[in-house]
């Protein structure tokens, strides 16, 4: 026993653990062989314990007997010296698939020379995390050498040099634990490589960030690649400069640049434990120095105490309260582990380090005591808090030795919950648990008590942190709480929204604001039908935005309103963009009070030219209309889907807006016109088909058009440059069309059609009122006269439309052949079949049973009929109506055509609000579904697609005992069969 002095392990052993497993143990004593007898009782009892409870460390001592035997003889202190001097060495050589086997064959001697210290009490957990970290930075700082010394001509000037990389200009920062120098046993390290583009040995810049990527990259994979022989340490470069775009080594400038314009509180927060731990530590030093105005601002504004208090607020943390869960407890980051305590004492570093350099301890027991003494922890808060730091690090390391895993859960079962407590020293499991729970019970009322009077930024159902580089544990339990399957992604995509990914979140302000908003924002969506697919609508709202602050703050200072737009945004992502791209939709909703009452379409045109008297020039006017017609058409749009207003309000409404937007800009366009031509003897009739006639405009329609106009025999314009009658009033038509179409940095307002003026596309733009007539007498199709059935007159000149309104009833009231209208009505159904076939079940316009089949019904009876009852008021719902109460047609036939337009106008209107264009099922969200089933009268698509397929078959029944009957078919065409 003489080989075992007073300062060897043997010698120092002071705790020895229960044994869990008596055949584990029994077999590590027999793979140790012969040596088992050369160890003194301690050291067996200690072997025995660790055999019984770790298959980790029993698989490394069992491989290397008389390694187990010379680590017991020695003192600790050299054992750890000569494991790093192995380490060192193992960076000399040239073959670099040796060095990966001399650094993982040096962390395994490392692994179980500190892992016995800590297990028989010689070293504290604490101890033993700062002998890991520096085996971590000898390990590091071989692999860089090897690394350099890897790239030969193409690398480092002096790469031949020994220990090359002290000089290199590359330097290694240590960052988290490892910079602490608080390693867990089974810790990744996070490393952060920079460069000096200046340094020498590198060259010119552009070369040294090719040598400093390329030697970063071997760096990790010598470290962190799985081989044969096991790994030295996981590795982590994301602690670097954003990350996401930045390469594997970031220069001192480029990173000194980024924390000035971008750096986050969570990024000063880390930086507090940063160290400069292998390479050029001179590079190193200078650039922490260089950042510590960052890192410790002496002045902090509000907004910075803000965000810091913000990161707090976002930890879900209730003094007392629900009772903590023992069984798979993460005692990390789940409540009253290692994490809080941390937090509790960076939040208070970041705050008052800058004035109190005092403050600025890297490792947490340190700075614990620092801002005890500092007043600013109680002597009660620092005693208990330092012992539940020391226990729960000391279980945390228990836990990893176990299997060398990169854990921090307590084991869900009974068995492996006894092995732990075995292993820890511990009586039983029962008052293992009863310790466990206290002691993160005493850290989370302490840690909870900074939150106490502050605004929670977590949800009501647990933490909402995205902060860092990892998504956190508890916060992505909470996002599924909420809804989301894809909660990983939510998370992701959050903290992409913190780093400034997106114009609207660059400055600190916005990020400010959008931490505030979050928790709201997140909980709204969870209520959609999906989740996710409301979580990607807003987040492509959020990466259209042009600017931040104005909107997070618009929201921040009206929840209310906020929580309608990101319901508008979960069911039509449509709008969601619209919004984007048009900010000034979101001031005009919140300046309206919306929703409150319902728009008055009397107002729209004296709203609409208020705001063109105060524009200064003509563009202006186009904008200043566009601006106006935009904030209406989204208002209508947005209360149709959130089923604020009916579809058929809806159709008025938008109809209205269309309206107002014609009548308001024609004074504009006349005026432009009278500028250089002068004024006429005449006036002009705006009149309005389809959609618009017919008091049916959708989101999404455009406009049909006829312009008519009246004027003196002879007369010229009295301007400077004089016209005759039908160039003036093309000129003017030519005008207000650019008014009404043209694209300005506002867009366009509405596309107009005019295919329906006489003589189509041919045709002039403007017809005099006798040319219309003598059109309408001789050359006009049956089609074009069942257009004017919608024809209103919108705007223009009293006498002048009376006149037109006269011509268009006469042209109704005309006696008419019904087969020959029946025919022809056929005839036109069947082009458009073939022109235009209907998309699918849900393109209700063309579809066979549809609405165009609806519109030729109603027109074959109202032409028929014309020449008795006269012209019949425009639109389906009325015109069905006066048709039935003069008797045209009966009342079994007007409740088909009315029940079918309704539920196929509701599906009309709701589509284009919320899609712009038509409804498919296959391109909706659930939301969607579930605002169309209820535009339909059923609760689930599947039940929308029975009912509109019954209404269409019963719609082309009627057609085919109307228009085909009466044009006389004997037999109905094979393709139009029901």
């Amino acid at each position: 026993m003489s080989a075992f002095s007073s300062d060897s392990l043997a010698s120092r052993i002071q705790d020895i653990p229960r044994v869990y497993d008596e055949a584990a143990a029994g077999r590590l004593q027999e793979a140790l062989g012969g040596i088992w007898g050369r160890l003194p009782p301690s050291a067996q009892a200690l072997a025995r314990a660790v055999g019984g409870a770790s298959p980790y460390l029993s698989r490394l001592m069992a491989r290397d007997a008389g390694g187990v035997l010379a680590l017991f003889e020695r003192s600790l202190e050299a054992t750890l010296d000569s494991v790093l001097e192995a380490a060192d060495r193992a960076g000399d050589a040239d073959d670099l698939a040796y060095v990966m086997r001399a650094l993982r064959k040096a962390k395994d001697e490392a692994a179980l020379a500190i892992g016995l210290a800590e297990i028989a009490g010689v070293w504290t957990s604490l101890e033993a995390g700062a002998a890991l970290a520096d085996f971590a930075d000898a390990a590091a700082g071989a692999a860089l050498r090897a690394a350099l010394r890897g790239l030969g001509s193409k690398g480092l000037r002096n790469a031949d040099r020994p220990r090359c990389e002290e000089e290199s200009g590359i330097s290694v920062i240590a960052m988290g634990k490892h910079g602490a120098r608080e390693l867990n046993y089974s810790s990744d390290i996070d490393l952060i490589v920079l460069f000096d583009p200046e340094a020498p040995a590198l060259g010119d810049p552009l070369s040294a960030r090719e040598i400093a990527i390329a030697a970063a990259r071997t760096l990790v994979r010598l470290l962190n690649e799985q081989t044969a022989d096991g790994y030295v340490f996981r590795t982590d470069l994301r602690l670097r400069p954003d990350p996401g775009v930045s390469a594997a080594a970031v220069s001192t400038r480029a990173a000194e640049a980024y924390y000035e314009a971008h750096g986050q509180n969570w990024e000063r927060a880390a930086f507090i434990k940063a160290r400069a731990a292998a390479g050029d530590r001179a590079v190193g030093e200078t650039f922490l120095k260089a950042l510590r105005p960052f890192v410790w601002r002496k002045y902090l504004d509000f907004a910075a105490i803000e965000d810091i208090h913000s990161i707090k607020r976002q930890i879900h943390a209730a003094k007392g309260g629900e009772a903590l869960e023992f069984y798979g407890h993460d005692i990390k980051t789940g409540r009253g582990g290692i994490r809080e305590i941390e937090f509790l004492a960076q939040t208070q570093q970041l705050i008052l380090g800058g004035k109190n350099p005092d403050l600025r301890a890297s490792a947490t027991i340190d700075a614990l005591a620092a801002l005890n003494r500092a007043g600013q922890v109680s002597d009660e808060a620092l005693e208990k808090l330092t012992a539940a730091y020391r226990y729960l690090r000391k279980v945390e390391h228990r836990l990893q030795m176990i299997n060398d895993e990169q854990t921090h859960r307590i084991p869900r079962d009974p068995g492996g919950v006894e092995r732990l407590a075995a292993f820890l020293g511990e009586e039983s499991a029962a008052e293992f648990e009863t310790r466990l729970t206290e002691t993160l019970r005493n850290a989370h009322d302490l840690f909870a008590e900074l939150f106490e009077r502050e605004e929670r930024l977590s949800g009501e159902g647990g933490s909402l942190i995205f902060t860092g580089v990892e998504n956190h544990p508890a916060t992505l339990e909470t996002l599924e709480k909420l809804g989301f399957e894809r909660a990983v992604d939510v998370s992701d995509t959050i903290r992409r929204w913190h780093t400034g990914a997106y114009r609207a979140t660059r400055s600190a302000r916005a990020r400010e604001l959008l931490t505030k908003l979050v928790p709201g924002l997140l909980e709204s969506l969870g209520k959609a039908g999906d989740p996710d697919a409301a979580f990607v609508a807003f987040d492509q709202f959020l990466s259209r935005l042009p600017a931040g602050v104005q909107v997070f703050a618009l929201f921040a200072n009206n929840p209310h309103v906020f929580d309608i737009l990101v319901r508008i945004m979960t069911i039509s992502p449509y709008l969601g963009r619209e919004l984007s791209k048009r900010l000034h939709l979101i001031e005009a909703v919140l300046e309206s009070g919306w929703p409150g009452q319902l728009p008055d379409p009397e107002s729209f045109l004296p709203e609409l030219q208020n705001r063109l008297v105060k524009a200064e020039t003509y563009e202006a006017r186009l904008n200043e209309a566009r601006r106006w017609a935009s904030e209406q058409n989204f208002e209508i749009a947005a209360q149709l889907i959130l089923d604020l207003i009916s579809p058929e309000e809806a159709a008025r409404l938008f109809t209205a807006a269309a309206d107002a937007a014609i009548q308001g800009l024609l004074p504009v366009a006349r005026e432009e016109i009278e500028r250089s031509h002068g004024r006429i003897e005449g006036g002009l009739a705006v009149l309005g088909l389809g959609r618009l006639g017919a008091g049916a405009m959708t989101a999404s329609s455009d406009i049909d058009l006829v312009f008519i106009y009246e004027a003196t025999e002879g007369a010229v314009s009295t301007g400077p440059k004089q016209l005759e009658a039908a160039d003036y009033f093309i000129r003017l038509v030519r005008r207000f069309l650019t008014a009404l179409s043209a694209n300005t940095e506002e867009g366009a307002l509405y596309d107009v059609d005019m295919q329906l003026r006489p003589s189509g596309g041919k045709g002039p733009w403007a017809v005099t009122l006798a040319s219309f007539e003598r059109y309408y007498e001789a050359d006009a199709w049956t089609w074009e006269e069942s257009a004017l059935l919608k024809a209103r007159i919108v705007a223009g000149d009293a006498a002048v439309c009376a006149r037109v309104r006269g011509a268009i009833d006469a042209v109704i009231a005309r006696p008419r052949d019904s087969a020959k209208v029946a025919r022809d009505i056929d005839d036109m159904r069947e082009r458009l079949l073939s022109a235009k076939p209907a998309t699918g079940p849900w393109d209700l316009k063309q579809a066979l049973g549809g609405l165009a089949e609806l519109d030729f019904i109603l027109a074959f009876h109202a032409l028929t009929a014309g020449a008795e009852v006269g012209a019949p008021p425009p639109g389906i719902r009325a015109m069905a109506g006066f048709l039935r109460d003069r008797g045209v047609i009966d009342t079994a036939t007007a409740d088909v055509i009315l029940t079918a337009s309704e539920r196929f106008e509701a599906v009309m209107q709701v589509g284009r609000a919320a899609t712009g264009s038509g409804f498919a099922p296959e391109n909706a969200g659930e939301a969607m579904k579930t605002r169309m089933a209820a535009a339909c009268g059923v609760s689930t698509i599947e039940q929308a697609e029975k009912s509109l397929a019954a209404l269409q078959t019963a719609v082309r029944s009627l057609y085919e005992r109307t228009i085909l009957a009466a044009a006389g078919a004997p037999d109905l065409p094979t393709g139009w069969k029901s």
